[in-house]
């Protein structure tokens, strides 16, 4: 597991840093969230980013924002005075903020939930993205079949709606089952509401 440490305090970093290597993770230390960013090395080849909330240049918020849109989990270290920016950085995508003082294994637990978390999203952001190349193929008139059939219209139904003929519809919705993957009518129901949800905002 990768972990990027953004600290200006060095002695925190040193410290942070043993402890983790310790624990078997991978970490890259940086002073400030701009040296991060200008960094060389990709914010999306962590697995994990633990910043402080208050640093010289860029803001722990900015840094949110940043780190959120590369998909990347950030667990935010603050300070009592530093809370209301941190439950700000939360809405805006943040993982976790944990008040100092800190117990080093409760920042380990919260990097190991965050990363989890991030592997278990990616998985279904593929798994949706499979989905949706698949419905992409189908033909308007299959697409159309498929969101009738998911909403639980029978083929008579759906010929009804779509001023078609039964046999022309089992057609159509033979060619969409294949063209989807989908064994029956509760695993396209699946499917058509994974990538529905993912239309969502």
């Amino acid at each position: 597991m990768r972990v990027a440490l953004i600290d200006d305090d060095e002695a925190v970093l040193d410290s942070l840093k043993l402890y983790l290597e310790h624990k078997g993770l991978d970490v890259s230390c940086f002073a400030n969230a701009s040296v991060f960013i200008a960094s060389e090395q990709n914010v999306g080849s962590f697995d994990c980013v633990v910043a402080d909330v208050r640093m010289p240049g860029m803001s722990g918020l900015d840094l949110v924002r940043h780190v959120v849109a590369a998909s990347v989990p950030i667990v935010l270290i603050t300070g009592h005075g530093d809370v209301d920016m941190a439950v700000s950085a939360i809405k805006l995508g943040a993982f976790d903020f944990i008040e100092k003082p800190f117990e080093e294994s409760r920042l380990l637990a919260s990097i190991q939930r965050a990363a989890e978390r991030s592997e278990h999203q990616q998985t279904k952001d593929a798994e949706v993205a499979e989905l949706q190349a698949r419905a992409d193929k189908l033909t308007g008139r299959q697409r159309e079949v498929m969101d009738l059939a998911a909403a639980g219209l029978s083929n008579k139904e759906i010929g009804a709606r779509l001023g078609i003929s039964g046999r022309t519809v089992e057609i159509h919705r033979s060619w969409m089952m294949e063209k989807m993957g989908a064994r029956n009518l509760a695993e396209l129901v699946r499917m058509a509401m994974q990538i529905k949800s993912d239309r969502q905002p």
